[in-house]
C-alpha cells in the first residue's frame, strides 16, 4: 500500500516537473515586466499627474519580451500600432458627419489596418487606440488623449530600458543542452541502426515506432535553441554576454541535421528491406556495421573545429567497401543507396563549424561502450 501510494506521488511529481521548470525559467522575464511597469506607474503618476494610468502599465507589460531584439521589435510595433491608430481616428472625428459614420470608417480602417499582419499580434492596438482617439477627440479632451498617448510612450520607453539593463537573458545554457541531445539521439540511433544491419531485424524493432518523429522533434528544438541563443547575445550589455566565447555555430545544427536526413532514410530502407546489407557476418554487413558505429562516434564528437581523427579512416574504408560491392556484374541496388546515405553523412561530418580550441566533451559511459562493440 505504502508503495502504491508512493509511485502514485512520483507520478504526479513527474507531471507536474516540467511546469516547475518552466516556471522558473519565465521567472526573470516576469520580474522585469512587472518592474517596467511599476516603473511606469509611478512615472506617470508622478509627471503627467494622472491617477490610474493603466495604458502606460499594460504597455510595459506587453513590450517586455524574452530577449533585447524582441522587446525592441515590440516596442516599434506597438509604438507603430498606436501611433495608425491615431492617424486613422483624428481625420474622421474631426471632419466626418454624422458621427456613426465617422465612427464606422474608423473601425473599418483600423481593422484592416491591424489584419495586414505587419505588426503581428500588436495589430490589435490599432482598433484599441483609434477607438479611443475617436471618443476623445469627439468629446473635445485633447489633454486626456495627450495623456493617455504620454502614457504610452513612458511605458514602452520604461519596457526598454528594463529589458535591456536588468540582467538581460543570455540563453546559452539551453541552446547547449538541446544541442548535446541532438548530438546523443542521433549517434544512438546509428549505433543501434548498426545492431539492426547486426540483427537483420527492422529499424522500428530496435529503435522504437517514433524514433523518426523523435530525431525531427530534436533537430527542430537544437535549431531553435541555438536561433534564440544568437538572438539573446545581440545588443546584450551583459558583461556575461560580451566576454562569452561563441561556439553554438548554426552550420555544426544543420551538419547534424544533415546526418540525421540520411540516418532517416538509412531507416526506412532497412525497415523496408531488413537484408538489404546481406547476412551478419558477410563481406558487405560486418564492415558497414562497423562504418555506422565509427560515424556515431564522429557525430558526438561534432562541436565544431577539426573533425574527429577517424574520420578521413572511415571515409578511406568507404571508399574501399564501395569498390568492393561493385565488383559483381550486377551490384544490389540497395546496397548502393546504403553506401550513398552513408558517404552523404561522412562528407557533411567532414567540414564542420570552426570552434574556439580546447572545447572538449567526454562521451558518456554507456555510450562509449556501445561505440567499443
Amino acid at each position: 500500500m505504502r508503495g502504491a501510494r508512493r509511485s502514485v506521488l512520483t507520478a504526479r511529481l513527474g507531471r507536474i516537473g516540467p511546469i516547475a521548470r518552466v516556471e522558473r525559467t519565465d521567472w526573470a522575464d516576469a520580474a522585469r515586466a512587472a518592474v517596467a511597469a511599476g516603473l511606469t506607474w509611478q512615472a506617470c503618476t508622478a509627471l503627467l499627474h494622472t491617477s490610474d494610468p493603466y495604458a502606460g502599465a499594460l504597455a510595459a507589460l506587453l513590450v517586455v519580451e524574452t530577449t533585447v531584439v524582441r522587446t525592441v521589435s515590440a516596442a516599434v510595433r506597438y509604438g507603430a500600432g498606436c501611433l495608425l491608430g491615431v492617424l486613422v481616428a483624428v481625420p474622421s472625428a474631426l471632419y466626418l458627419r454624422p458621427e456613426m459614420a465617422g465612427l464606422a470608417v474608423v473601425v473599418l480602417a483600423s481593422v484592416l489596418l491591424a489584419r495586414r499582419g505587419f505588426l503581428g499580434h500588436h495589430g490589435i492596438h490599432v482598433p484599441t487606440t483609434a477607438l479611443i482617439t475617436f471618443a476623445l477627440v469627439r468629446g473635445r479632451h485633447p489633454a486626456e488623449l495627450a495623456s493617455h498617448l504620454a502614457e504610452i510612450v513612458l511605458g514602452i520607453a520604461f519596457g526598454l530600458a528594463c529589458s535591456a539593463l536588468l540582467l538581460p537573458a543570455v540563453r546559452v545554457r539551453s541552446a547547449e543542452r538541446a544541442l548535446e541531445e541532438l548530438r546523443v539521439l542521433v549517434a544512438r540511433d546509428l549505433d543501434r541502426l548498426a545492431d539492426t544491419v547486426v540483427r537483420r531485424e527492422p529499424p522500428r524493432e530496435v529503435l522504437g515506432p517514433g524514433w523518426e518523429r523523435d530525431l525531427d522533434t530534436a533537430v527542430e528544438r537544437a535549431r531553435a535553441a541555438v536561433d534564440e541563443a544568437h538572438e539573446s547575445l545581440r545588443w546584450n550589455v551583459r558583461p556575461a554576454a560580451r566576454r562569452r566565447r561563441w561556439h553554438l555555430d548554426r552550420r555544426v545544427v544543420r551538419t547534424l541535421a544533415d546526418v540525421a536526413r540520411q540516418l532517416t532514410a538509412t531507416g526506412r530502407l532497412l525497415d523496408t528491406r531488413p537484408g538489404a546489407a546481406g547476412p551478419s557476418g558477410t563481406a558487405f554487413a560486418q564492415p558497414y556495421q562497423r562504418l555506422l558505429r565509427t560515424t556515431a562516434l564522429c557525430v558526438y564528437s561534432c562541436r565544431g573545429g577539426r573533425p574527429h581523427p577517424a574520420l578521413p579512416a572511415a571515409r578511406q574504408a568507404l571508399t574501399r567497401l564501395g569498390a568492393a560491392a561493385c565488383d559483381p556484374p550486377a551490384p544490389d541496388a540497395d546496397t548502393g543507396r546504403l553506401l550513398r546515405h552513408l558517404d552523404s553523412a561522412l562528407s557533411s561530418l567532414s567540414a564542420p563549424a570552426p570552434a574556439p580550441a580546447g572545447h572538449t566533451r567526454r562521451i558518456p559511459t554507456p555510450l562509449r561502450t556501445s561505440l567499443r562493440r
